[in-house]
């Protein structure tokens, strides 16, 4: 490690801390609680092996399916040492951050040789406020995480084996990183010209990506993916195209920051925003090769290189702050290179600009920062500024409910649908709310709307039968929860609900199966160990009932509002040790 580069990490680390130190304790948000909090194959160092295999290993619930193993094996080592205190799950990603604006830091000072301009673009890469998303929402590490990898590879590019290395491993975080040899092919060649492109070293590239694509199929990720794709190639090429130009201008001016940017789908190639950003994009493009600007035309063609996957692949969500994080670096080159020469021309405000730019900068991501204190912040945040995006909608009601604020959820989940009727999960969310104010026949209204937009949805058959074993419809109650587990056999509460619904039935053999294969799937399910050890001790198996109570009580006594059911199963402890 360079002197220079041992000293910009320094000073990165302490202005990262700073700058999101009133970020350290926010929370889980959205995603992070399906892939990490509830993701029971984090809870072992053991299944790192699998998640090289397996894309389901990605997400507690089956269609949340990725294949991002090195992600999934970070995860699992934050789980191994602190749990699920999110506070170690930040620090990983504030170092992540720090690490590729060392990088970026580095790439910069070997491409132009001038330290000024390699710490303004570390800096401006650290600070940007554009880059607090990432940081504060845990899944995000993705982006962090291959960006890492991508900008490591770039720095060993031309070098075989470490080279390799650094591409494989953003391979295997995300799927963005296979453009990497493209990108690696123009370094090289503006580094050193032609005969720098190493045969040897492109050809390993290409056989990684050729090996990436095969598992990708051969594991059914790549199928899984397209088969799933929101919208037609056509439709997300114009829409992404529109997108580009939305970056730019984020970049430009990060002053309306949000988890769900209020942006639409184009409907054609001849929408006029469709046309005008492509003018745009051209004319850029334009003026930077016969201005002859080899920078900034390099830099802007990396924007668009990273950016392409995703311009290409029609994913859910049109917009996100995240996912222009690695194309960032292109953007911020070129306002280096342009600051770099202000600052030539005239040296004081050179540097008076780039110091109010980063002050600028840090007080937008300080004050963004406390936006991601709760889901209601940070939803009712998204639905100020884009009031007509359903998601935003379902999620600020979700998180409503969560706060038992049932009658705002209603009113939000109502909203969204008036958006898109077809929203199979806002149905859902408004069943479920219905059903803890106990309007059960709304509640199994909207779950049969939503089962008619969406059969594959294993919730709503599991609402369902909540809904027939609280009406005492036990045989429905049945047949809805095993309809579930045909669709998620690891749905812990499914397995649980139905060993109740079984011991109902009065077949209590089979229902203790169900509470193990509950307690297995998720071990801190208290309610399902507390039925463990009740139908233990009823079919005579005492000591798996103590053991199972015991644990129960565990987890049982350290929440509130589960203090009865902790103090029943200290009873059954001290009733059953009186047995031995």
């Amino acid at each position: 490690m360079t002197k220079p580069l041992s000293q910009a990490l320094l000073v990165f680390s302490f202005l990262a801390i700073g700058l999101f130190f009133n970020a350290l304790d926010n929370p889980f948000h959205y995603d992070d609680h399906h892939s990490i909090e509830h993701n029971k194959h984090l809870r072992s160092l053991g299944n790192i092996p699998q998640f090289f295999v397996d894309p389901g290993t990605f997400s507690s619930e089956r269609r949340g399916t990725m294949f991002r193993p090195l992600l999934l094996s970070s995860y699992a080592i934050n789980y191994a040492v602190h749990g699920n205190s999110v506070i170690g799950y930040r620090m990983v990603n504030i170092a992540i951050h720090v690490l590729c604006a060392g990088l970026f830091f580095s790439l910069v000072y070997r491409w132009g040789g001038r330290l000024r301009e390699a710490w303004a673009a570390g800096l401006l890469f650290l600070l940007h406020p554009l880059h607090g998303e990432p940081v504060n929402y845990i899944s995000s590490r993705s982006d962090l995480l291959v960006s890492l990898f991508y900008l490591l590879a770039l720095c060993q590019a031309g070098r075989p084996c470490s080279g390799w290395l650094a591409y494989a491993a953003a391979l295997l975080t995300k799927s963005v990183a296979i453009s990497l040899p493209i990108a690696a092919g123009v370094w090289t060649w503006s580094n050193g010209g032609v005969q720098r492109l190493q045969r040897r070293y492109f050809a390993g590239l290409f056989l990684l990506s050729g090996l990436y694509l095969a598992t990708i199929i051969a594991n059914r990720f790549l199928s899984s993916s397209l088969s799933k794709a929101p919208r037609s190639f056509d439709l997300n090429l114009w829409t992404q195209g529109k997108a580009l130009v939305y970056y730019l201008w984020l970049y430009c001016m990060p002053r309306v920051l949000s988890v769900e940017h209020p942006f639409t789908v184009a409907q054609s190639l001849w929408d006029p925003p469709v046309i005008l950003a492509g003018l745009l994009l051209l004319s850029l493009g334009w003026v930077a090769v016969v201005g002859r600007r080899r920078i900034e035309s390099l830099a802007f063609a990396f924007f668009v290189l990273v950016m392409l996957p995703t311009t290409l692949m029609p994913l859910n969500i049109l917009v996100s702050e995240r996912r222009s994080y690695l194309a960032s670096a292109g953007l911020i080159g070129i306002a280096v290179w342009a600051w770099g020469r202000l600052a030539s021309r005239r040296r004081g405000w050179g540097w008076v600009t780039g110091v109010c730019m980063c002050v600028f900068m840090v007080l937008i991501g300080w004050a963004r920062n406390p936006v991601w204190a709760s889901d209601i912040t940070l939803w009712e945040d998204a639905v100020a500024k884009g009031p007509g995006m359903f998601r935003a909608r379902a999620n600020l009601g979700l998180a409503y409910g969560k706060e038992e604020r049932h009658q705002e959820a209603i009113v939000q989940f109502e909203q969204a649908l008036a958006i898109k009727g077809d929203f199979a999960d806002a149905w859902v969310e408004l069943g479920n709310t219905y059903h803890e104010l106990g309007q059960l026949e709304r509640a199994e209204q909207a779950y049969r709307r939503a089962l008619a937009l969406n059969p594959s949805i294993e919730g709503v058959y599991y609402n369902l039968g909540n809904l027939a074993l609280g009406r005492g419809h036990v045989p429905s109650a049945i047949r809805l929860y095993r309809e579930t587990l045909t669709r998620n056999p690891h749905f812990a509460n499914a397995h649980n609900n139905l060993g109740q619904a079984l011991e109902k039935s009065g077949d209590l053999t089979t229902a203790m199966r169900h509470y193990q294969q509950a307690v297995e799937n998720d071990p801190d399910l208290g309610g399902a160990w507390f039925n463990l050890g009740t139908v233990s001790e009823r079919l005579g198996q005492v000591q798996m009932a103590l053991n199972a109570f015991r644990r129960a009580h565990q987890i049982l006594s350290t929440m509130a509002e589960h203090q009865i059911f902790a103090n029943r199963a200290q009873q059954a402890i001290e009733r059953l040790e009186g047995v031995f």
